[in-house]
């Protein structure tokens, strides 16, 4: 077996249409700031350089053409704050998170959790860690299938949301959900890993996983997925294909995450969000969203912004701004 790799590329969710289709118009505005007319702060046409700043703001904010009001702005930047009010951001916000954090389109809006819990997250101006860790709860109607958010005491974010749980339940044979484990993982920390592909014959099972090729990623790295699987609850199958889960059996706490003794999904999820690499993977989130690519190393001071702004308020909005705000996003 070969270990997991390293990779960058996502795939897009069902929700990812609004993401996508921003790509291509803010790339072409980068584009036409750097060739023809160049949009700089000291540009001497200072209305055409607003028009310009007003229109690259709405377009990586808002998913659409600036109106009126900004693009007769002074200084379109002091806007920030309002745009990332509108519903418009929430709507296309989350639809990014959606497609960013997910394996695959969903093929239903019950397999929409993170939309449908960053929107709620946004429209109740609530920290950004209650994406993962609120006491909400994520569910769709078995009739009408109708989604929903509510409060839930034992809720944990859309982690313990049923569809969610169905979704990422995995194939392990022992019922471990390993799929579970690096999605909460990767979702929280930006972890990328890939399987290697199963050859006939292979062992499959915890020895197999635990051998030479594989166990660094299942059992030597801070984030051991078999490690990590062992305290969330296990994936049960009944005589009719229907999936359940044993909530609240948890095996033997572990030690993961760099040293730290962990019993249930709550402590997992916990720790992972009050870690510095949940900081910098919202932080490299909203670099994402705004230009569409990884922050360059050159932005380091504006990426350490960007993390000061998020353990300050805790919202991902004060995070998006300090990227928006800054001299060289319009120029």
């Amino acid at each position: 077996m070969k270990p997991h790799t390293t990779i960058r590329t996502r795939f897009p969710s069902s929700r990812m249409k609004n993401a996508m289709l921003a790509l291509a118009p803010l790339a072409a505005l980068t584009i036409a700031a750097v060739s023809g007319r160049h949009a700089q702060a000291d540009d001497p046409n200072l209305a055409a350089f607003n028009e310009r700043c007003a229109t690259r703001l709405s377009v990586a904010l808002l998913g659409k053409s600036a109106d009126a009001t900004l693009l007769a702005s002074q200084s379109p930047q002091s806007s920030v704050d309002t745009l990332l009010k509108s519903p418009d951001f929430i709507e296309r916000f989350s639809s990014f998170v959606n497609a960013q954090m997910n394996a695959g389109p969903g093929t239903a809006p019950k397999e929409d959790a993170v939309y449908y819990m960053t929107q709620f997250v946004l429209q109740q101006n609530k920290p950004w860690k209650d994406v993962f860790t609120g006491p909400y709860k994520f569910d769709a109607d078995a009739k009408t299938g109708a989604v929903s958010v509510t409060a839930d005491p034992e809720g944990l974010g859309y982690f313990r949301s049923p569809p969610w749980l169905v979704r990422y339940a995995g194939n392990e044979n022992e019922g471990l959900k390993l799929a579970t484990a690096f999605r909460m993982v990767n979702n929280t920390t930006g972890l990328d890993l890939i399987p290697s592909v199963a050859k006939p014959g292979e062992d499959r099972t915890a020895n197999g996983r635990a051998s030479e090729g594989c166990k660094t990623c299942h059992f030597d790295g801070w984030y051991a997925l078999d490690k990590v699987a062992t305290v969330l609850s296990r994936k049960q199958v009944d005589a009719d294909g229907n999936i359940t889960f044993s909530q609240g059996t948890f095996g033997a706490p572990q030690q993961i995450l760099g040293g730290k003794m962990i019993a249930n999904d709550k402590e997992l999820v916990t720790a992972l969000v009050e870690s510095e690499s949940f900081k910098f993977n919202s932080c490299r989130l909203a670099f994402r969203f705004m230009y569409g690519r990884a922050e360059n190393t050159c932005e380091a001071p504006l990426f350490d912004q960007c993390t000061d702004a998020l353990e300050k308020s805790g919202s991902i909005q004060s995070a998006i701004a300090v990227i928006a705000k800054d001299k060289g996003f319009c120029q």
